[in-house]
């Protein structure tokens, strides 16, 4: 696709280029994300320390890379799209990786799998959504 760069008026105008919509409920459940597992791990270290060291880093990661995304966003950073995708490409490969060393067959395949097409949908949508570009980077799909 091609984008051009949104003229003053319409970055004051437009709905595009404001948090909203599909973006806002992406940093909303980011947010709530990192409030969780801030939250757990304070309140119950014990159980994220029962799920082993593997998931403890996935968990933590993730944490961390709402906690950015979050920030990110709120600071209307134009490299947001990318760390976003990027932070969540690093997380499934390393939930892919403790996955296969940890042998817990099929049911485990089945969540990673679905972890994967969510990622996959909001890596598409962060690189291509009309709204992310306008956000972000102050762009418009080009006529």
């Amino acid at each position: 696709m091609r984008w051009r760069d949104m003229t003053e008026p319409e970055a004051t105008a437009l709905p595009e280029a404001r948090l909203g919509g599909a973006l806002l409920g992406a940093v909303v459940a980011a947010a709530l994300l990192f409030l969780v597992a801030a939250a757990g791990a304070l309140i119950a270290f014990d159980q994220l320390r029962a799920v082993g060291l593997r998931y403890m880093i996935a968990v933590g990661f993730v944490a961390l890379w709402s906690a950015t995304f979050v920030f990110m966003s709120l600071l209307r950073l134009r490299a947001t799209p990318t760390v976003a995708n990027l932070g969540l490409a690093v997380w499934i490969g390393w939930r892919l990786a403790a996955f296969l060393l940890s042998h817990a067959g099929w049911p485990l395949a089945v969540d990673l799998l679905g972890e994967i097409v969510l990622v996959a949908g909001f890596c598409g949508y962060m690189t291509a959504g009309v709204r992310p570009n306008a956000y972000y980077r102050r762009r418009l799909p080009a006529a």
